[in-house]
């Protein structure tokens, strides 16, 4: 640790501030708990600008929690943690990355900033879907909610300052004031986005950089939207034919697919209940809007995934419940781990705006998410204040700093090619694909962790193992009961 570090972070553990310096000042950390953590972490706040063309303007208190290296000997550079979503708070899941990173933290620091707009960082959050079981089975983002979050935002933020750019400002004054000269950087999903563009405004500020499931800055999100989970959902069909026991319990599944969505573009009713416990039932209806996205977000794990083929074969002989209860799931767990201010700051300003919408309905044609989401987006765009995002924002970013990009090759979110785009302007980079694995990190520990770990300890792509990866297994396919006992026979 350097001398200038220890004195910074004894200053910040004392519970020493500075109040004559802002940009660069000591944090104030205090130990604290975090549920799923033994052992003392540190936490703490530290104010930004919302818009620093205003010094006398609103200021945003940004949480932070740091996990301390876990034995003695501690390296000067920290990781830091850049969530996905867009909207997710990094210190939601910091129980997960203590577990992820544990070899990582032996010697160093695992840094977690909630960005500003999610978490404990004046989140712009929405009650979505509150006229009950039928608003959930609707459109994911009903304009009759989003108005009136909306309306709320405004009172506390400037949704023209909660875009990826400004956001990377906040985490370098961050490191700034915790006294890191250098840091580690990991992002997933819409965090690759966010480690990119970080990269280019402070690349010297970068020792090593981790992306998994990466989307490149130079594509708007809602291009390939629907053409990778298409994708995605096509190696679904394949796996299961290749797999013996799926082949014989769904022999057409493909066929059996598209009469449900093709039952769907009617609309179906099924009585579902209220509370999830069985409890008073509802009648209600679900449509192609509820359904589409389900199985794109089922997509994204291998676990949830695996459930897909007995879904689809229930809901084609007339069950439609396990399937509207997927839904019905999904749509109450994305307001509460995504910001949805946040989300759509960043998806108006830095996607929408840059999608041409006759290139995506082009693109999207034929798929079974078409270009419904984008059109959810597109028609909540006047809402949303312009934004002249950096002129080189959709520009490659090139860097001689050691990267390693991660990939689940069944991915519907990021596959592959998103990683290796990125990785042409990365001349010290190594791509990682997980055959067996998806958006999610579900089925790649530890194997991951070790690779992730080796990267870190290194600093360099040079020499690092990563023969594990092939043996990581697609969880097996969820059955029928009755032809789960006559194909163990």
């Amino acid at each position: 640790m350097s001398v200038a570090r220890a004195f910074r972070f004894s200053l910040a553990l004392a519970f020493v501030t500075d109040s004559t310096s802002l940009a660069g000042a000591p944090i104030e950390l205090k130990p604290c708990s975090v549920k799923g953590i033994e052992g003392a972490v540190q936490c703490g706040k530290y104010d930004v600008l919302e818009d620093r063309a205003q010094p006398d303007g609103r200021r945003i208190s940004l949480n932070i929690v740091v996990l301390p290296a876990t034995e003695p000997k501690r390296e000067p550079d920290p990781v830091f943690i850049l969530a996905g979503g867009p909207g997710q708070a990094a210190t939601d899941n910091a129980d997960f990355f203590a577990r992820v990173m544990a070899r990582v933290r032996r010697h160093r620091e695992i840094v977690l900033i909630d960005q500003r707009g999610t978490g404990g960082s004046n989140p712009l959050n929405c009650d979505l879907y509150r006229g009950g079981l039928q608003a959930h089975l609707g459109d994911l983002f009903p304009p009759e909610d989003i108005r009136r979050c909306f309306a709320e935002w405004q009172q506390r933020a400037d949704l023209r300052f909660y875009t990826t750019d400004v956001a990377m400002t906040d985490l370098d004054e961050v490191r700034e004031a915790l006294g890191y000269k250098q840091i580690n950087v990991f992002g997933t999903s819409y965090g690759t986005r966010a480690a990119q563009v970080y990269l280019r405004q402070y690349p010297q500020r970068v020792r090593s950089v981790i992306m998994k499931g990466v989307t490149p800055v130079t594509t708007p999100l809602t291009m390939p939207l629907a053409r990778d989970a298409q994708r995605s959902l096509e190696l679904l069909f394949q796996d299961c034919a290749a797999d013996t026991e799926c082949r014989v319990a769904f022999p057409n599944l493909k066929a059996e697919f598209n009469t449900v969505f093709e039952k769907l573009e009617r609309g179906a009713e099924v009585e579902l209940s209220a509370n999830g416990n069985g409890g008073s039932k509802e009648r209600v209806r679900i449509s192609r809007a509820a359904i589409a996205p389900t199985i794109r977000s089922l997509l994204q794990s291998t676990e949830s995934a695996a459930k897909i083929p007995l879904l689809i074969h229930q809901a084609a002989n007339g069950d439609f419940v396990p399937l509207a209860n997927a839904a019905l799931n999904i749509r109450r767990g994305f307001p509460k781990v995504v910001s949805v201010g946040m989300f759509l700051a960043v998806a108006e300003a830095e996607d929408v705006a840059f999608s041409d919408p006759k290139e995506v309905a082009t693109v999207s044609a034929g798929t079974f998410l078409r270009d419904d989401y984008y059109k959810q987006l597109e028609r909540l765009a006047p809402l949303f204040p312009p934004v002249a995002m950096p002129a080189d924002y959709r520009t490659s970013v090139t860097s001689p700093v050691p990267t390693m990009l991660i990939s689940g090759f069944v991915d519907p979110a990021t596959p592959p090619s998103g990683a290796d785009e990125v990785s042409r302007h990365l001349p010290n980079s190594l791509h990682v694909i997980a055959r067996q694995g998806s958006h999610s990190y579900g089925g790649m520990s530890p194997c991951i962790d070790d690779v992730m770990a080796d990267f870190v300890e290194r600093g360099t792509t040079m020499g690092v193992d990563t023969s594990c990866v092939a043996r990581i297994k697609r969880p097996a396919f969820a059955l029928p009961e009755k032809i789960t006992d006559e194909t163990r026979k």
